[in-house]
């Protein structure tokens, strides 16, 4: 269809250079895209070399137990923080329905 209206008014420089820098900008944010990918998969893989290299170097049972230790606990909240509502907000206990 372009080629038809090109026909009768041809693109000007402005008209050509638009359009490329449209096309440019595409091109760039797909290969931006790909560039997060790849550093993605790079840091996967290298995480899983290293936990396979202590897999093999300790042994399994050494390597969960140094993992469990370093996962942060989730902190409990103090029980005042727990029964704290925001005023005018009721509970209502949820009933099955017979329908």
């Amino acid at each position: 269809m372009r080629w038809l209206a090109n026909l009768f008014s041809p693109p000007t420089p402005e008209k050509i250079a638009e359009r490329e820098l449209q096309d440019m900008r595409l091109t760039l944010f797909q290969a931006e895209r790909k560039m997060l990918e790849a550093q993605m998969q790079v840091a996967y893989y290298r995480d899983m070399v290293a936990f396979l290299e202590d897999v093999s170097a300790k042994g399994v049972e050494d390597v969960v137990d140094k993992r469990r230790a370093t996962t942060p606990a989730m902190p409990e909240l103090p029980a005042a923080a727990q029964n704290a509502r925001a005023p005018g907000l009721t509970t209502v206990p949820i009933v099955p329905s017979a329908a």
